[in-house]
Parts: structure tokens; sequence; C-alpha cells
């Protein structure tokens, strides 16, 4: 009998893991979200867009750089080779150079994802609250205690502090692994207004990375849409502040950092991400979590440290294992 499999989350991870195990098992995907995206998402507003997400990735590994290939072939997935420089309070501007390619995908970083998605069964603002046990299978139940079938396998690739709380797999399964928060300013501002660099890295500042969205590859260059992260350091600081005012004192940094003058900031937008960045995993991770003998597992690149690519390199590697086990 084809072995039933839910996968939560419908960002890279779970989509390349269902992608892996397609022609092995009768996979779900659950994704609590109306689209997909997770960290990659964008948001979007009459012609505007905002990658208030993953703003880039790199393709290292062979096998990432080989599933790339056809969406890049199609327009899905870019070059980006921006004009990038450093800013900080104490120090004038200089500019930074990057030594590998560096890509987004087009028209918006969920773009890669939508380009994944076709022939995998996603449901779509659907969250999975709990999981009980049936005999040698688990029934997963959604948040208004509705119940969405029963599977075989389950296997996480939402963030770790969810997955934690919904998988009942041991305490020291998660040893080693953390994630910590960001905060994503999103500007409308009319790009005559704006510096003519791109992108910079910022240090010594509660920003640590600004970004003008509109003039990524694909994107509408005529409508002045920034998108400005915080640091982790100052967002674990102030993750339960107010949030006007978190948005405020964000806008304020950028203004005295770019030279862009307050008033040409037409709307100021927040998003708190609790779970963003992943933290540095230690020795040579394995990459995923799994216990087979009660068949939960997850994935997702805070098993191996962070980078979208590693998202990817963590589900590819669980589907090796589960294969090799024959599910």
């Amino acid at each position: 009998m084809t072995p039933r499999i839910a996968i939560i989350g419908a960002g890279l991870a779970g989509l390349t893991l269902a992608r892996e195990l397609s022609e092995h098992a009768d996979i779900t995907l659950f994704e609590k979200a109306r689209g997909l995206g997770g960290r990659m998402s964008s948001r979007r507003r009459d012609q505007q867009r905002w990658d208030h997400g993953a703003q880039f990735f790199t393709a290292r590994s062979r096998a990432f750089k080989a599933l790339l290939t056809p969406f890049m072939e199609s327009g899905a997935v870019v070059a980006w080779q921006p004009n990038i420089t450093t800013l900080s309070p104490n120090q004038a501007p200089y500019k930074r150079p990057w030594f590998e390619p560096h890509y987004v995908a087009a028209p918006a970083m969920n773009s890669l994802l939508k380009a994944m998605s076709p022939g995998l069964n996603i449901a779509l603002q659907t969250r999975v609250q709990s999981l009980e046990p049936q005999g040698d299978r688990w029934r997963l139940l959604d948040d208004q205690g509705e119940w969405l079938g029963e599977f075989d396998w389950v296997i996480s690739s939402a963030p770790l502090p969810q997955t934690r709380e919904l998988l009942p797999l041991a305490a020291d399964a998660y040893a080693g692994f953390g994630m910590r928060p960001c905060y994503a300013l999103m500007l409308t501002v009319d790009d005559r207004d704006l510096p003519v660099w791109d992108a910079a890295k910022v240090n010594d500042s509660p920003l640590g990375w600004i970004a003008f969205n509109h003039r990524l590859p694909g994107r509408n260059p005529e409508v002045g849409a920034v998108v400005a992260h915080s640091s982790a350091d100052w967002a674990e600081a102030h993750l339960e502040d107010d949030q006007d005012a978190v948005r405020e004192q964000l806008t304020a940094e950028f203004c005295a950092l770019t030279g862009v003058a307050p008033n040409a900031v037409q709307e100021a937008q927040l998003h708190r991400w609790r779970y963003a960045l992943a933290t540095e995993v230690d020795g040579e991770p394995v990459g995923y979590v799994l216990d087979t003998a009660r068949k939960l597992a997850a994935c997702g690149d805070w098993c191996l440290g962070g980078r979208v690519e590693a998202a990817f390199t963590s589900a590819r590697r669980l589907a090796a294992r589960l294969r090799e086990r024959g599910l």
C-alpha cells in the first residue's frame, strides 16, 4: 500500500520534500497561509511589491543549481547584480563587493515556489493544530478541531518553535538548533528620492539590511518599494514593544542612514517575523530530525544553520534517508 505523508508547511523545504518523494508516497502539504512562500513571502499592494522575507539567495551545491536551471531558463529565477554598499552611523559608506552569484525569483521571491508547486496536493489556509496517534498512523486536526485525515508519516517543515510545539518528539531531538526574530519595514518612497545604490548591508544600527525592492529584476521600477530588515539583536530586544513605535523608530533610522527626507516616505508598514533567522549549527549536522519508530520527522533551514539553500538541502537529505529505508 502506498504510504500517506503529511508535510506541514509549503515553503522551499516542504515543496522540495514533496517533489523528492512524490513517486514514492501519497503526499498532502498543509500551509496555514493564503499562499506559498513561508519566509520567501511577498506582500503586494496595487503595483507595488515588497519581498519582506528572504531578499535573495545563492547556489553553492550542484543539486541546488540543478533545481534552479529550468527556472532560470523560464525567467522565474534571475541573477541579481546590484550596486551594493555598506552603511553605518559611525563611518562613511563604502562599496561592498560580492564574490559569488546572487539570485532572486521574479516577479517576486515566492515565484520560485509557485513554479515548483504544479502537480502537488497543497491545502492552503489550513493550520495543523495537533496530531493524535491512531494505531500505527497519525490523525491530524486543524485549529477548529476538524479532522484533516490519517497519515503514516507526519513531517514538519515549519520553523523550529512551531515544529517543536507540534511534533511529540523527545526534547533533545531539537538540541543545538535555534531561530531568531527580525522586523521587516516596508516603505513607499519615490525612486527619485532614493540614493543611487540598490542595497546596503548595515552595521552598528537597529537595521541590518536595506534594499530598494522595485529595482530587483522583474519588478516594476516605476514604483518605489523599500524593504529594510532589522538586526536580530534589536528585534529580540524590542519584540514585544508597541508596534507603531517600532515602525516609527525603524523609519527614522532608515532616513538617518540613507539621507532620505522623512516627508519623502509616503507610507510605512511593519511585519514582525518571530522566527526569521536560523542560528548556526555546530559540527557537521545530518540536516534533519527523524524518529523512524514513530514516523515523525522535520526539516528546514534551521537544521543546517540558515540560508535559503539550506532549506532545500535539509529536505533533500531527509527525502534520501526516507527513500533509503523504504519509507
